[in-house]
Formats: C-alpha cells, structure tokens, sequence
C-alpha cells in the first residue's frame, strides 16, 4: 500500500496515522452530517487519536476526546494572511499525519499553511455539495478518494446509558401519552419556518388522535419558546447531547430544515422535516425512518396541516380513533 502519495490523480490510504485531525465548522447540522466520515476515520484507524476542530459543543455529539475550539488562538494563525505562522499553531499540526479540513479556500491560502506546517497529508475540500449530490456523499468523497472504507452512510450518534437515563426521567415528568411526538418549530432562518400557528394546530391534531406532543427548543430560540401556547409542554435542553437523549426517546420527530431533525435521524428516531425553499435532496436527514414534505412552490405557509398530520399518522404506530382531548397530559395514559 503507498502511503499517501498519489499515482496518476489517484489517492492511497494513508498507513497508520498516528495523529488524525479533522477542521469542520458551520451549523448544527452540518456536522452531523459530517458523522459519517468522522466514524469511517475511526473504523479505519482504531489506534489512531482523532482530534476535531470545530464549535466543541457541537463536536462533542462525536463523543470525541481531543475537541479543539476553532477560534482558539492557536487554530486562528491559520488564516492570518501576512506574517509568519505563530508558534503555538505550528505546535498544534506539527504532529498531525493525515488531516482534512472542510473549508472554503478559494485562494488556496489555507492549504498552503497546511503544506507547511503540517509533516504528514492536509487535504482542504470545499464543504458545499454540487449537481445535486447529497451532503453526506459529497463530504466523504475525500475519504474514497484515499480508499478509505465508507461502509456507513448515515449519521450515528452514541448515546451512553446514563444518558438515556437521564432523558427517561426527564420525559416522565411531563406524564405523556405515547406514541410520543416531539416538534422542534424553531431554525436558522424564518424562511425555513412552517408558522408556528401551524405547528399549535397540529399538536391539537395529534393530541386529538391521542398521541403526546412535546415542544423542543435550542438555548438560542427563546422567541420561539415566548410564542408557544402555555399548555403545550416544552423542554430546552441544556446541550446538544441532552437534546440527542430527549430526541431518541421520541416515536417521531417534526421540524423544519434544522439541526435537531438531523439529531432525531441520527439516534434512530423516525423524522419528518418539512423544507421550503432548501433543496431536500442535498440536504435531507439521512436515516432510513426519514421523511420529507415539500411545500408548495417552497413556500412553507403554503404547505397544510392536513398534509403534515397525514404524513405524521403513516409514521407513527396505530393510534386510536380521534378523541376531543384538550392540550396536557392524559388521565389514562400509560
């Protein structure tokens, strides 16, 4: 096997990196989408230390040890531009053997700094998928190109034990029927929002077919918690791996074009995302159990109840006929 070196535009699989480093910044999502190629990097190279670079409280869904914040001084001498590269960034990838960097580096100056610092193979890849590639098939395509085996498509986060024990007594608090159905109304954008409006219409629904509904917000998206109706049950999970816990003891997930549906696909949990003017093909949760709705022209408050409630009961499992139950827990649930 040669290492490294490439023959004839054809990349080889490094030989026993004893230090792994990966740069990946951006939202939520984007790094779960990411897993993929993180987990084939730790199924290649078992010995190896992988160190992630990135936000460390989105990285630590990865539940990797060495986590390094992507504005730390010493990761930012790598895009300074003018002057020397400082000491302390030298010192962080002058032990790196194989890294790759999700980055836009449209003047190649980061790749150069790699080249100069790091002793072993730095590969710079544009993280934005094109042609209608999905993200996660664009992003391990690096991977491929060294011949590193990419058995596992889909995002998969790792949930310990206590982890999940702790989400259970969190959710037995709130006394809800099952099937279980959480909603996330929340994301980065307003224009990726079905109306909350909505969203209040089709918990009623749900809870009208006596199915649970359970509200999840992120720690940034208070507004959206403000403008929830008070007899809708909500959580604000504390961190993204809480959230991860919380989403795996759902029967299904429903929210916009956002990290947290990412999440649910990634624990296992059936999701349906409803996309507006994003492309779904490029950016849809990866899971088996992972469904999408289109609205209409892209147009999200084009797209009805009806419709969302429909494609909800064909995930969920049988419920009972419709009941006039209001919002809250249920006297006879179990």
């Amino acid at each position: 096997m040669i290492d490294g070196k490439s023959r004839q535009g054809l990349s080889y699989m490094p030989v026993n990196p004893k230090q792994i480093s990966m740069i990946r910044s951006g939202a939520i999502g984007d790094f779960v989408l990411t897993l993929p190629a993180v987990n084939a990097l730790r199924a290649a190279y078992p010995r190896s230390c992988l160190r992630l670079i990135g936000s460390p409280s989105i990285l630590r869904l990865a539940c990797v040890e060495n986590v390094v914040d992507i504005n730390s001084a010493a990761v930012a001498g790598l895009y300074n531009p003018v002057g020397p590269v400082p000491d302390r960034t030298r010192a962080l990838f002058s032990d790196v053997d194989l890294l790759i960097a999700y980055a836009v580096d449209p003047d190649r100056s980061l790749q150069s700094r790699l080249a100069e610092i790091v002793r072993g193979r730095a590969i710079v890849y544009d993280p934005r998928p094109t042609g209608g590639v999905h993200v996660v098939e664009h992003l391990l395509t690096p991977l491929r190109r060294m011949g590193i085996p990419t058995p596992d498509p889909n995002p998969r986060i790792r949930l310990d034990v206590d982890e999940l024990a702790h989400a259970g007594e969190i959710l037995a608090k709130h006394c809800l029927s099952t099937p279980l159905v959480a909603v996330h109304p929340g994301s980065g954008g307003r224009e990726k929002c079905w109306p909350l409006t909505s969203y209040f219409k089709l918990a009623q629904r749900l809870v009208n077919h006596r199915a649970g509904v359970l509200a999840v917000c992120g720690p940034v998206e208070r507004d959206v918690v403000d403008e929830l109706p008070a007899h809708l049950p909500r959580l604000v999970p504390p961190d993204l791996r809480t959230l991860a816990a919380l989403l795996r003891g759902a029967d299904l997930f429903i929210g916009n074009d956002s990290g947290p549906g990412h999440i649910a696909a990634a624990v296992g949990t059936p999701t349906l995302t409803l996309f507006g003017p994003t492309d779904a093909e490029t950016w849809a949760p990866r899971h088996p159990l992972a469904r999408i709705l289109k609205a209409p022209g892209g147009h999200l408050p084009a797209l009805s109840v009806e419709a969302v409630l429909n494609a909800a009961l064909e995930l969920l499992p049988q419920l009972p006929s419709p009941s006039r139950d209001s919002f809250g827990p249920r006297k006879d649930s179990t």
